[in-house]
């Protein structure tokens, strides 16, 4: 008894001096070393407007600063610096991020078991090698924090590291082999690594068999090409539950593996590595564990395996984007734990009524988009789930609207665009907490409900149905897509200042676009083209706006172009086309530098061709001037916008000739194409773009006018046609050999046809009619084997047509029309004696210099001989002189005729 009395008092005595020894090194406070390594390391780094290294004071206890944890049990040595930057989701997230170097202080902290320098901005340092002396690390994360150089292989001396991530870098080189040192790894995360995916950023992966221990690997976003094995370097990993292999351009998919050793598998994602154009891989349904699997766009074919069904825990499910065919199968219905299901964009067809979703109780998003599928089910069903997001557009879901929405009280996000639903949208609609309504494509009657400003929706299109009535007050939106309807009616004097697309085009809106559009918060697109607005553009665009795209095409709107839109700096595209604008261009349009296209076609501009859109727009691809009243020469300015691809001076009253540097458009000779990303919109749910604009223009090409927006990045044209144009035409501009259209129609362009012509090897479409060209026409034409469309009409060219297979198959003889003296197929003149002396006569116009100087020569000394011959005949027989020159007078009469009954005929032609 005493015994323990004694034992109890001897607990209780070690219990208060272990209590007394942690207050006294709590007051002592932090290791000193440690502490003035801290310090160091704040030296050198910048901590962002939110000074979140503050609480680093040297006067206080360094346990208790920000990010720093001690041992506070024993020796109050630093065991973990967690300074990860909380505010990454934020559009400024970069203003509180750490930034700097990372000082070799550090090394003092021997302790450390866990170092998070995550979501900061190291801007492109390298990792510093000191780093991997930290023997007792086990969790390491640098990602998000703009590291680059090489990944240091001294990590792999990190024998106790159990995490590693250093995903959304910008690393160069591949990944060290020495990573598969790491035999305690649990965690590696590789994902969007490096900066350049565009090469291989393994060798190999013959490191990760040794990484025995692991559990989750992610190798999204990276470039593995060389890995041909990687299937069965990954089924060696016993232990292995997450893998991630999405955009890592997998070499292929094997179908199958002689046995499958990674059945503990939960998750796998190897979504986006196309074109692999194989079938389901049949090692997929002996993974019995899966939860979530994700083969997005990977272009599988065939049809969904009956055995898949095997996989009876799944919870997420994603086959969207490939090329799967045949009714959905039959196990599908029976998952009693989907909650994710994807299968849009595929070629599956059938029928599917309420007895499949029957036991799809858990159900939350249904994606079926883009299929051959008809959903059938009663106008009175109650459906057993409550979903957030729908998305069946293409599919067969109308002719009415589906009744059962009405009772999916969570619902944000619906896709029924293209489902061929009519008649009049129910008013329950709007009371659901919808953010994202897409009903476009369908036949959908009556008007907008007067309360759409009260809604919570964020994205609203509606575009091509037969929507009639005024625009009501619309809601405090990112997108509204209303075009091509018959809404009527002014815009509303308050728009929904949080708008980033505001689309109206092609409606009957009129009055005057208010001033109230300059005072949106952040636009990016404003298209009201197609409709009746009239009035002038305000004056009241401000410096800082992020608009790109403007579209006020196809209008009756007047006035000059107000001199604030040169504060549009972020403009892109400017569509006034077809509208009643007049005066010269405001120079301060020059400011708008990053625009790509300009559009100011069928308007009244005069005034000269500003030079400084040569000298300042030099993003410039596509620009069109064409119907106005601009005059004076083109400026060879011009020529400096290197990129451009279209350009239309058409029908204005331009004089001079055309400048010999147009033939130096790099858009028009190199044979690379850039197709630009299209300006989209985001929003979660369909994982893709919602909402993307093309640019478009309306070009007048082998005498017809097309609308081109989906291939317009392909399109190489030059017209310059309708103008008061003269001089030559440049033998310069034979470098553009991937012009597709050169139009110089209607001007009084003289000179041959330059033999370089047929250097330009991808014309499609070549009009040089109405204009004063001679000679003959250049063999080299024949070489053109992409023409369609020729027309030389109405000049004065002479001698044989050249023939070859193109030139054969285009055979109208309207396309030589007016050429007097042209002959050869498919003319009906053949090539007689005077027509093949004008030919030789153009074939030395077009010979060398010598061969001239001889023509000339011979032509004295013939002169001299026949004069001389002539003149003695007649100095000494008189029969003979006065016969001459009674000839002399005839001929000279009938020119004259000739030549009277010539004018007046073309008088009478041309009045």
């Amino acid at each position: 008894m005493a015994a323990s009395h004694h034992l109890l008092l001897l607990v209780h005595l070690i219990l208060m001096l272990s209590v007394i020894a942690i207050q006294t090194l709590a007051a002592y406070g932090c290791i000193e070393v440690e502490r003035e390594a801290l310090l160091t390391f704040k030296a050198g780094i910048s901590d962002g407007i939110r000074h979140s290294l503050s609480s680093w004071d040297e006067g206080q206890d360094c346990c208790r600063w920000r990010g720093v944890v001690c041992d506070n049990t024993t020796t109050r040595n630093i065991l973990e610096l967690n300074l990860r930057n909380p505010y990454q989701d934020s559009d400024n997230w970069t203003d509180y991020a750490l930034s700097g170097e990372i000082n070799p202080s550090l090394l003092a902290l021997n302790h450390l078991t866990r170092l998070d320098l995550s979501n900061n901005n190291f801007s492109s340092i390298n990792i510093p090698e000191f780093i991997a002396s930290f023997n007792n690390l086990t969790h390491l994360n640098l990602s998000y924090s703009n590291f680059g150089g090489k990944i240091p292989h001294q990590l792999g001396n990190l024998s106790k590291l159990r995490s590693l991530d250093l995903s959304w870098s910008y690393f160069i080189g591949t990944i060290p082999p020495q990573l598969g040192n790491l035999s305690s790894l649990r965690y590696l995360s590789l994902n969007w690594a490096f900066n350049d995916t565009s090469t291989p950023n393994a060798d190999n992966l013959e490191w990760v068999s040794q990484l025995a221990s692991l559990k989750y690997l992610d190798l999204g976003g990276t470039n593995i090409t060389n890995a041909v094995n990687w299937l069965h370097i990954v089924n060696r990993l016993q232990s292995i539950r997450v893998l991630l292999m999405s955009y890592s351009s997998l070499p292929s998919i094997p179908n199958s593996l002689p046995y499958v050793n990674f059945t503990s598998l939960t998750t796998l994602d190897l979504s986006d590595n196309w074109p692999l154009n194989t079938t389901l891989s049949s090692w997929l349904w002996n993974l019995t564990n899966l939860s979530y699997l994700n083969l997005e766009y990977c272009l599988f074919r065939g049809k969904i395996p009956d055995a898949l069904g095997n996989l009876t825990s799944l919870i997420y499910l994603n086959l969207g984007d490939n090329n799967l065919e045949g009714p959905l199968p039959s196990w599908l219905w029976n998952l009693t734990n989907l909650n994710f299901l994807d299968l849009s964009s595929n070629s599956l067809r059938g029928v599917i009524s309420e007895a499949h979703f029957a036991n799809l109780t858990k159900l939350n998003d249904f994606l079926l988009s883009s299929n051959s599928l008809i959903i059938s089910v009663g106008h009175n069903w109650i459906p057993p789930f409550q979903l957030t997001t729908l998305a069946l557009g293409s599919c067969r879901v109308g002719p009415q609207f589906p009744a059962w929405l009405r009772w999916q009280r969570q619902i944000n996000e619906v896709d029924l665009r293209n489902t061929s639903i009519t008649g009049i949208l129910p008013d329950w609609l709007w009371s659901l907490p919808l953010q994202l309504l897409d009903l476009s494509y369908n036949n959908i009657t009556g008007t907008l409900p007067a309360h759409l400003k009260s809604t919570n929706i964020v994205s609203l299109d509606l575009k091509f149905n037969n929507l009639v009535g005024p625009l009501p007050l619309l809601p405090d939106a990112l997108l509204l897509d209303l075009s091509n309807n018959s809404i009527s009616g002014p815009l509303p004097k308050l728009l929904p200042t949080s708008i980033l697309y505001l689309l109206l085009s092609n409606n009957l809106i009129n009055g005057s676009i208010p001033s109230s559009i300059c005072e949106l918060a952040s636009p990016e697109a404003l298209d009201l083209s197609g409709n009746n607005l009239s009035g002038e553009l305000p004056q009241c665009w401000q410096q800082g706006s992020g608009l790109e795209i403007i579209d006020f095409s196809n209008n009756n709107i007047t006035g000059e172009i107000p001199s604030s839109v040169g504060s549009l700096t972020s403009l892109l595209s400017l569509d006034l086309s077809n509208n009643n604008f007049y005066g010269e261009l405001p120079s301060e349009l020059q400011y708008c530098k990053n625009l790509v296209l300009l559009d100011l076609g069928n308007n009244n501009f005069s005034g000269n061709i500003p030079i400084w859109i040569g000298e300042e727009l030099l993003n410039l691809r596509y620009l069109q001037l064409r119907s106005n009243m601009f005059d004076g020469n083109i400026p060879p300015q011009l020529a400096q916008l290197t990129a451009l691809q279209v350009l239309d001076l058409s029908s204005n009253k331009l004089l001079g000739s055309i400048p010999h540097s147009f033939g130096n458009f790099t858009g028009m000779i190199s044979s690379l194409v850039r197709n630009e990303e299209d300006n989209g919109i985001f929003l979660a749910g369909f994982e893709v773009d919602i909402f993307t604009y093309k640019d478009k223009l309306l070009l007048v090409m082998q005498g017809k006018e097309s609308k081109y927006s989906e291939i317009l990045y392909l399109v190489r044209t030059m017209d310059l046609s309708r103008n008061n144009l003269s001089g030559v035409i440049p033998e310069e501009i034979g470098a553009l050999r991937q012009l597709g259209n050169l139009n110089l129609a209607g001007n009084h362009i003289v000179g041959i046809i330059p033999e370089k012509i047929g250097d330009m090897l991808s014309l499609e479409s070549l009009d040089l009619s109405s204009n004063k060209l001679s000679g003959a026409i250049p063999q080299s034409i024949s070489k053109l084997t992409f023409l369609d469309h020729l027309n030389l009409s109405y000049n004065n060219l002479s001698g044989r047509i050249p023939s070859g297979s193109q030139l054969d198959r285009l055979g109208d003889p309207s396309i030589y029309i007016g050429n007097a003296y042209l002959c050869w197929p498919p003319t009906s003149k053949n090539c007689s004696g005077d027509t093949a002396a004008r030919n030789s006569t153009s074939n030395y116009a077009n010979g060398s210099e010598t061969s001239m100087w001889w023509l000339y020569l011979g032509m004295g000394v013939g002169f001299v001989v026949g004069f001389w011959g002539v003149y003695t005949v007649l100095l000494f027989h008189g029969t003979w002189r006065y016969a001459y020159f009674q000839m002399i007078d005839n001929f000279f009469d009938n020119v004259y005729v000739i030549v009277a009954v010539s004018m007046n005929r073309l008088k009478n032609k041309y009045g």
